[in-house]
């Protein structure tokens, strides 16, 4: 027999053993005599094998002691030393293969073969101390490696006993077990004895290595020493594969700072080139999705009325967010990711690990499918403006942090300067506008109401004087109420009239105002409402200003008068028929300021429907002018309009 762990000259003498008879004693000279060594030699040999209990011996007579073998302590020998054959093989294992879940599967089913256990197991704890996942295990039903977890706090768990003590637990008989009881795991498998110990240290344990049996069963210190043996291979292998995985990403970080800072160089020199924003967002991603460091990069920016992100620019990837929604809503669970959050703090955020991240959540099986295992979302912008938000995604845990994330962090604003500059020139050299995006929040909480549902839109203003303002919009049944409310509520709003319902579930209003601070700070810049509403309680609103226009005058006072407030979009774009002017057939240089409030108010409140829902006299009372008066300044724009319309018609 070959005892691995033995030495040559021991085993040398343990073979004298298994030439004779089982269990039949020997001398130390009758051993001498099979060995051609000397008696001392002989004693020294056998005294070792009695050591280390592979021999029994008894003192005969004053001088004489016999030495023997038996049945029982062969037995134990051959499972001794198949535990010494596992521990090595398990040690190098482990030094040659990288794969941890391979190791601990090995381990696993060594200490099941070796013990002769029913069940093994490797729990992993969490980073918060709380759970054990069975990360690796021998025996249990289908589907409960990977998934099931045990305590680590709780009093009737064997794993929390065993961490807590700091020493390794066996348990003979469960069910006459004082200490604890058994957790679910164990009692469902009808585990009835067992060993623990701790994988790590006691003050920085990273897991639980136990061996189960379905029957009651004695476990001798071997045993214990054993198991703790194959815990100590364990938590070496785990160190180290930790030692070489931070090793080999602080090489990857390093690798990719060196590309990112040659990114941002390259793409500096690149944005000055473009003359567009479309152009800088495009540059900028393709420059980031053409390095090893990334997989891909898309910029976005918000729909303030849907609160959520949209694409602008990707590279490396095509229609990532088709099928996909990112929020900006902290109320809704998809704004929980690096870009909502990014958006909303103006502050680079990461995630290291996304298959952990809870806040990753919704978006984890996307990530599974396009490859990726961290990321980052940094907001674009300058001088407190933000204009979008670029993303990077990296096949590296623990990724795009440090300095590297330092470095990205100032890209973001790079490409924040360059749109900035870029917009500051079209709106000089073009006939372009600024256009603001608000999310004002919740209309409930701002008037101190409960039920704020229904939907009102705000769809033109219309000055009557310096300080006076007709809105002209439309309200669902549901959201009358709530109309009325802010009437009665907001200190501007000086009074409604709903229109009949007749059969429909929406009608017309007409609303005065009097000194309202936004609209008056859009007139003082030359600017007006694109489309401003309340829907199911969220208020948002679109104001434009023309170049020139005191953009951060209108924003301050839009952050005044609605403290929660949320700009979600500024960009430059095509000059639309803002709520100050209005007319396709482009009279409006023809009409006077009262020309043009009277047609308007005129049109919106129904003057030309037929038959009529107002009356002149109606309109005149409205605008705070005498009937005749109105009819004059109608009939003047009516003539401005018929002159525009007709010979383009003939």
């Amino acid at each position: 027999m070959n005892f691995q762990g033995v030495s040559p000259q021991l085993q040398e003498t343990l073979t004298v053993f298994d030439r004779a008879r089982t269990g039949a004693p020997l001398t130390t000279s009758e051993v001498a005599s099979e060995l051609s060594v000397s008696r001392r030699t002989t004693y020294e040999r056998l005294s070792q094998l009695s050591d280390q209990g592979l021999l029994q011996t008894k003192k005969v007579g004053a001088k004489a002691r016999i030495w023997w073998r038996d049945s029982g302590t062969t037995a134990d020998l051959e499972r001794r030393v198949r535990q010494q054959e596992i521990v090595t093989e398990l040690g190098q294992f482990a030094l040659a293969d990288r794969d941890i879940e391979s190791v601990l599967q090995l381990a696993c089913d060594g200490v099941a073969e070796t013990l002769d256990t029913d069940y093994c197991k490797v729990l992993d704890l969490d980073e918060d101390g709380e759970k054990l996942l069975l990360r690796a295990g021998v025996g249990w039903r289908d589907g409960i490696v990977g998934t099931a977890t045990v305590s680590a706090t709780d009093d009737d768990s064997q794993a929390a006993h065993t961490l807590a003590t700091d020493e390794p637990i066996v348990v003979e008989d469960l069910r006459r077990e004082r200490r604890f009881s058994g957790p679910e795991l164990l009692t469902n498998h009808d585990v009835r004895s067992g060993i623990s110990v701790i994988i790590g240290t006691a003050d920085d344990p990273w897991g639980i290595l136990s061996a189960h049996d379905t029957v009651p069963k004695v476990f001798d210190t071997h045993d214990v020493n054993f198991v703790q043996s194959v815990a100590n291979i364990l938590a070496s292998a785990i160190t180290r594969r930790a030692d070489e995985e931070r090793l080999v990403s602080q090489r990857a970080r390093l690798v990719a700072l060196t590309n990112l800072q040659e990114v941002v160089r390259v793409t500096t020199d690149a944005v000055i080139d473009q003359s567009t924003r479309n152009e800088i967002e495009s540059v900028v991603c393709a420059h980031l999705a053409a390095t090893d460091s990334y997989e891909f990069a898309w910029i976005g920016d918000v729909d303030h009325r849907s609160q959520t992100v949209r694409m602008r620019a990707e590279a490396g990837v095509e229609n990532y967010l088709e099928d996909t929604t990112i929020s900006v809503d902290p109320n809704d669970e998809r704004s929980g990711g690096p870009t909502g959050r990014a958006i909303r703090t103006g502050e680079t955020q990461t995630c290291h690990n996304i298959q952990t991240d809870p806040r990753y959540e919704p978006w984890r099986d996307r990530a599974q499918a396009y490859g990726y295992q961290s990321s980052a979302a940094i907001p674009i912008a300058h001088e407190g403006t933000v204009y979008g938000v670029l993303n990077v995604y990296a096949d590296r845990p623990e990724g795009i942090s440090g300095r590297e994330r330092t470095v990205i962090t100032q890209l973001g604003e790079i490409v924040g300067h360059a749109i900035a500059a870029v917009e500051r020139k079209r709106a000089l050299m073009s006939d372009t506008v600024t256009e603001l995006g608000f999310h004002i929040g919740d209309i409930g909480a701002m008037l101190d109401i409960d039920d704020g549902s229904g939907t009102v839109t705000l769809d033109e203003t219309i000055p009557v004087s310096d300080s006076e303002y007709l809105v002209y919009g439309t309200v669902t049944r549901d959201g009358a109420d709530l109309l009325e409310t802010i009437v009665d509520r907001m200190e501007h709003w000086k009074g409604v009239e709903i229109h009949d319902w007749e059969s429909d579930d929406v009608t017309s209003f007409e609303a005065r105002l009097r000194d309202p601070p936004v609209l008056s700070a859009l007139a003082n810049a030359g600017g007006g409402v694109v489309e401003a509403g309340i829907d199911e309680g969220s208020y948002h609103m679109t104001l434009q200003l023309p170049p020139g226009g005191d953009v951060r005058s209108v924003i301050d006072t839009v952050q005044a008068v609605y403290p929660t407030a949320e700009m979600l979009t500024r960009r430059q774009t095509t000059r639309e028929a803002v709520q100050t002017s209005s007319s396709a057939l482009d009279i409006s240089d023809e009409l006077t300021d009262r020309q043009s409030a009277v047609l308007r108010a005129a049109y919106r409140a129904g003057f030309f429907e037929w038959p009529r829902t107002v009356s002149g006299e109606d309109v005149a009372d409205s605008l705070d002018i005498a009937p005749p008066t109105f009819h004059q300044h109608l009939r003047k724009a009516e003539k401005h309009v018929f002159d525009a319309l007709v010979p383009a018609l003939l």
